[in-house]
């Protein structure tokens, strides 16, 4: 067909660059891209599926609570038990590859956590808060890896995080190199977690293994990972830390902080796929530059004309992020279209 009459079918303006309404509605038609009833009766299915099972637990979990001191202590855990072996039996019988048995899974991977929080509160081992969530981890991690569906990965690697997180909160020392007041604040240790299970996931996601197949997850793991460098730059910068280190070990976080800034940014740059790694990039040293032109200020007693400062850096960079993210965007486009 004739570039010029496909162009008039579509409704294309040469001279406003843009398509019409109805040349909007004929794309996406034609692409497919816009769900059809049948689509839409199938995406309501499966998320009235989901949050049934989530209610389901949410409701187990409840009934115990609420009927703690009528339950004995073997009622207790019959009442977890019982719906957690039926929900393994029922993922086995149906498998992994439809919907049912990976919700069955993701049931289970819930229900092995208030299986531990029961035996915790009831035995009293005197074990802290993020061992119970380590041990959650470690315990439905073949659940995880069996219902190879990417919400029961991101449901597992939370509560890895809450395990790091609250380990880092603690202040416990790793092999003496994460110790408080002599090595690097423990708060690395998430920071490189979530880079791992980043660089971990977009293999598996490129390589269409264990159920990894979309872009989301890996989103939220590298924003997961800026946001903890973020907040050690934010505490080192400040000061606030109790976990003081010497200068060279400060010295080497801000370097690892820029190394995984850097590697990130060359990745990303190097993959022309997605555009939102920049976006956590530029967000991230937004607020850890903001952080250290507060502390400069702070210093000098510049009074309530920082604030003034302050306001006037956050406008012009977010203004030169924004603008450098479109140039990056367009230069792929240009680079695409010209490969």
């Amino acid at each position: 067909m004739d570039l010029n009459v496909t162009r008039r079918m579509l409704g294309w303006s040469g001279e406003k660059h843009a398509l019409s309404r109805e040349a909007i509605d004929t794309s996406l038609e034609l692409s497919g891209l816009r769900p059809g009833i049948a689509e839409w009766r199938a995406f309501a299915v499966r998320s009235i599926q989901t949050t049934g099972v989530l209610s389901l637990a949410a409701g187990v979990i409840f009934l115990v609570a609420y009927n703690w001191h009528a339950l004995g202590v073997y009622g207790r855990f019959a009442m977890l038990e019982l719906p957690l072996l039926l929900a393994l039996a029922f993922a086995w019988l149906k498998g992994t590859d439809r919907l049912s048995g990976r919700l069955s899974l993701l049931l289970s991977v819930i229900l092995t956590g208030a299986l531990l929080a029961l035996f915790g509160q009831t035995y009293q081992t005197g074990a802290d808060v993020y061992e119970l969530f380590l041990t959650w981890a470690l315990l439905a991690a073949p659940w995880a890896i069996a219902c190879r569906w990417e919400p029961c990965w991101a449901l597992w690697l939370v509560v890895i995080n809450v395990a790091a997180a609250l380990y880092a909160e603690r202040g416990h020392a790793f092999f003496g190199l994460l110790s408080p007041r002599q090595g690097l604040t423990p708060w690395t240790i998430p920071f490189f977690l979530n880079i791992a299970a980043f660089v971990a996931v977009e293999t598996l996601s490129r390589r269409k293994k264990w159920g990894f197949c979309e872009r989301w997850l890996g989103r939220c793991l590298l924003a997961a990972a800026m946001a903890f460098g973020t907040f050690i730059m934010i505490l080192r910068i400040s000061r606030m830390s109790e976990f003081e280190g010497s200068q060279g070990l400060v010295l080497l976080e801000v370097l690892l902080f820029v190394a995984a800034s850097t590697g990130l940014f060359v990745y990303s740059n190097w993959r022309r796929e997605d555009l939102f790694p920049f976006a956590v990039l530029s967000l991230s040293w937004l607020v850890a530059t903001t952080a250290w032109i507060g502390r400069l200020m702070a210093e000098h007693d510049a009074g309530i004309g920082s604030l003034f400062v302050i306001a006037m850096y956050v406008i012009a960079a977010s203004a030169a992020a924004v603008k450098g993210i479109t140039l990056i965007g367009r230069r792929w486009k240009v680079k695409q279209a010209t490969e």
